[in-house]
């Protein structure tokens, strides 16, 4: 029993080491700074009117180039584009400067019963008042840019759902149709006269970017977001624009599907590939090291040598973890760069078991109890 003791002891000394160790890096690392919370369904709307804004502005961009040159464009100082949303149509209006100050140039209309979109000069340039904010929101957004991740932003700029203002977006943009950018976007809460930014939002620490799977086939991308415990509207924007399917990992532990612009939490038991995905998921922010004892020496030293992961490896196998020659394994401790909560099940409360045998962090599954060494007694927390 005395002995028994003792490797629970050693083994939980290093185990609190090595936490604040491989924790230590992340800790480090640059903290996100708080951003403007919203709730899931209005994520979820906001991210629905992005895409479809973006889209009309591409097919409205593209009848605009039909009929204008490049260089025409360049010539009439083409700035951009706002749009004007009606009862039964909306229209993408863009912008050119003039000596007089920024100007309508051109107006594609869309009606809202699939009629095609039609090109037209508008008979009255002058911008309304509503307009010019929404314009002032725009051009605000894209001088706000921190770090910039690309050397184009594209603009989305769409009413403040809560607020009498705007909500302005700069999304990192690329021309490689092999990039999917998900890193180095901002989001602006701007005032209703469009002067002055309330608010901004860093909805990223890195400018996070990934291929695209090959045409014709099908896949899924798996990601994180450390500046909010749910998915954000880029999320479900990317989503729909590159038609995938996003699971996003959460500072919390949790993990979200985002499919079709839709967003809903997935378990690790769930079938495949939700299951899949937040398993993998978890293995990301893993970090596990081996603790080792030394054959022959007595009393037993514990030393740490090696790194594991044991969520990844064990998907498709069981672990099967390597002593270094002359050491045998007596555990393994593993930690988390997000951070799990207690929950108010039994199903999702964090326990951690400590024994010769076993650390167990019961949430990530993280789980090896070699037969050969007894069982010793547990802790739960």
């Amino acid at each position: 029993m005395r002995r028994n003791a003792f490797l629970v002891a050693g083994i939980a000394v290093a185990w609190i080491a090595l936490i604040l160790g491989m924790r230590g890096g992340a800790l480090a690392a640059e903290t996100p700074q708080p951003i403007r919370k919203f709730d899931l369904t209005t994520i979820q709307t906001l991210g629905r009117a992005m895409y479809e804004q973006d889209r009309e502005a591409w097919r409205a961009t593209d009848l605009l180039r039909a009929k204008v040159s490049d260089d025409q464009l360049k010539a009439d100082k083409l700035h951009g584009w706002i749009v004007d949303t009606f009862a039964d149509y909306h229209v993408v209006r863009f912008v050119h400067d003039t000596a007089g100050g920024p100007e309508a140039y051109y107006d594609v209309m869309f009606g809202k019963n699939g009629a095609q979109p039609t090109l037209a000069a508008p008979p009255n340039r002058v911008l309304t008042a509503s307009e010019a904010a929404q314009y002032r929101a725009r051009s605000l957004a894209l001088a706000n840019i921190s770090r910039a991740c690309t050397d184009s932003y594209n603009t989305i700029v769409l009413k403040d759902p809560e607020r009498g203002g705007w909500l302005a977006w700069a999304l990192a943009a690329t021309t490689d149709p092999k990039l999917i950018m998900l890193g180095g976007h901002y989001r602006f809460t701007i005032s209703a006269d469009g002067k002055n930014v309330v608010q901004k939002d860093a909805l990223s620490l890195t400018c996070r970017q990934y291929q695209r799977p090959p045409a014709g086939k099908a896949g899924f991308l798996l990601s994180n977001n450390v500046v909010s415990l749910m998915p954000l509207e880029t999320h479900v924007f990317a989503g729909l624009s590159y038609g995938l399917t996003i699971y996003v990992g959460t500072p919390d532990g949790e993990v979200w599907k985002v499919a079709q612009g839709a967003i809903q939490s997935v378990a690790q038991d769930s079938p495949d590939p939700d299951g899949f995905a937040a398993r993998a998921s978890a293995g990301m922010e893993e970090h596990c090291k081996l603790i080792v004892t030394k054959n022959g020496e007595t009393p037993p030293k514990f030393y740490v040598d090696g790194d594991a992961k044991v969520i990844e490896q064990t998907e498709h196998a069981a672990f099967t973890p390597q002593a270094p020659d002359g050491f045998a394994i007596s555990g393994i401790a593993c930690s988390r760069d997000d951070l799990v909560p207690s929950r108010t099940t039994t199903k999702w409360r964090r326990r951690v078991t400590i024994s010769p045998s076993l650390i167990v962090d019961r949430v990530t599954r993280t789980v090896w109890a070699p037969s050969r060494l007894p069982m010793a007694s547990s802790a739960s927390a």
